[in-house]
C-alpha cells in the first residue's frame, strides 16, 4: 500500500489520468477485499482514474473490478482468436458497466509468435510482416467490438537502434518496422 500511494501521490501531482495498482498478479486476485483496500487508499492521494490490470484469460476471474473506474488486462490473445476473447471480455464489461483499456498488448517479430504472442522465450526466425498482422488482427477485432476504449502497446524500445537495423529485430519494439506504420494507420483514422 505504501508503495502504491506513493506513485499515487506522484501521479496526482503530474496530473497523470490513470493509475494502474497492479499489473498480472493472478495469484493475488482472489484476495479481493486486500485489493479493494489498497484501492480505497490510493483514492485518498489520487483523484484520477484507477485500474487494475489482469494477465489475459484472466478477466472474468477478477471479483474486485467494482473497485475500479476502469478494467484493464493485457492484450496477448492469438491472431485470429480475438473474437473468441472478445466475447467473453465483453460479458465482464458489460456486468460491471466499466471502460476497457488492454493496458499491454504487442507481439514479436518472429516466425510463430503470433500465435504465442505473450512467450518471450520462442524462437523463430525474424518475420516483421507476421507482427504486422498481429496488429492488424488485432486493432479490426477490437473496433468491430467497440467497448476496447484504448491500447498499452508493448513495446517502444527507450534506446532505438539506428533505423537501418529494424529489420534485424525479433522482439517486441515496432520501431521502423511494418508494424509501426499499421499503428500509426490505425490512429491516425481514429
Amino acid at each position: 500500500t505504501a508503495y502504491q500511494t506513493h506513485y499515487a501521490e506522484i501521479a496526482e501531482q503530474t496530473g497523470c489520468q490513470m493509475v494502474i495498482v497492479g499489473c498480472e498478479m493472478v495469484q493475488t486476485e482472489r484476495r479481493a477485499d486486500d485489493w479493494r483496500a489498497l484501492i480505497h487508499e490510493v483514492r485518498k492521494v489520487y483523484r484520477g482514474l484507477v485500474s487494475y490490470n489482469t494477465d489475459k484469460y484472466q478477466e472474468n476471474q477478477v471479483t474486485f473490478w467494482d473497485a475500479v473506474d476502469v478494467i484493464s488486462s493485457s492484450g496477448y490473445y492469438p491472431t485470429g482468436q480475438w473474437e473468441v476473447e472478445l466475447d467473453r471480455i465483453e460479458q465482464v464489461v458489460k456486468q460491471y458497466d466499466k471502460p476497457f483499456f488492454f493496458a499491454e498488448a504487442g507481439c514479436p517479430s518472429r516466425t510463430g509468435s503470433s500465435q504465442i504472442p505473450n512467450d518471450w522465450g520462442h524462437v523463430g526466425q525474424v518475420n516483421l510482416e507476421e507482427q504486422a498482422r498481429f496488429y492488424e488482427d488485432m486493432f479490426q477485432a477490437c473496433d468491430r467490438y467497440g467497448f476496447v476504449e484504448g491500447f498499452g502497446l508493448w513495446d517502444w524500445n527507450s534506446l532505438l537502434h539506428p533505423l537501418d537495423e529494424a529489420g534485424t529485430h525479433d522482439g517486441y519494439g515496432v520501431y521502423g518496422k511494418p508494424a509501426e506504420q499499421v499503428i500509426f494507420d490505425y490512429y491516425h483514422k481514429k
